[in-house]
């Protein structure tokens, strides 16, 4: 037995279906257009600190397992030592090659007169606004590895916590950090 079909209605829910999805798709443009985002030599800059971090235990892994083949160490089977490697191997690669594009692609920031607003996240994906009247200071910070491409982070200190924005140009930055100051004495106001 088969069921009557309404044709008329269901082309009436497909179309409107659309619409709302043209809709939805329309609005996350405009959203995405408003943030701005980290200079691209970010990137470099984030492999180079995540090389260095992720280096260590990998080393340390490699070494214990070599010294363990070589001097037939029985608290360390070969086959533990290689499997603690390749788990620090790939953990290395996905740290250093993956995870810098990904936070790059993610993040992004928007200031306004009232508020700052800042995306970011690597898995899952947070929306924070901070009004301009709770900003109590702006801070510039340049680390070796991001003055090495020119670039700075800055800092946004409300009582609560502190919210960073690195990877801007250092001019970038500091016109960003004089801005925001500015703007947060004139909401006190």
């Amino acid at each position: 037995m088969t069921w009557p079909k309404n044709t008329d209605t269901l082309g009436r829910m497909e179309g409107s279906m659309m619409e709302l999805n043209e809709e939805h798709e329309a609005q996350e443009g405009r959203k995405e257009d408003r943030f701005r985002r980290l200079h691209p030599d970010w990137i470099a800059a984030s492999r180079l600190g995540s090389a260095y971090f992720y280096a260590i235990p990998l080393l340390i892994a490699l070494a214990l397992t070599v010294l363990g083949a070589v001097f037939d160490w029985t608290w360390l089977p070969l086959w533990i030592g290689g499997l603690v490697t390749l788990g620090f191997a790939l953990l290395f690669a996905f740290a250093v090659f993956r995870v810098p594009v990904i936070l790059y692609r993610r993040f992004g920031f928007a200031v306004f007169e009232e508020e700052i607003e800042i995306r970011k996240g690597l898995f899952i994906i947070t929306e924070t606004l901070i009004p301009m009247t709770k900003v109590q200071h702006v801070e510039l910070e340049h680390g070796p590895i991001l003055r090495k491409y020119g670039l700075a982070e800055l800092k946004i200190v409300t009582a609560a916590t502190t919210h960073s924005i690195a990877g801007l140009k250092a001019e970038e930055a500091e016109q960003l950090k004089s801005s925001i100051g500015e703007l947060a004495r004139r909401t006190e106001e």
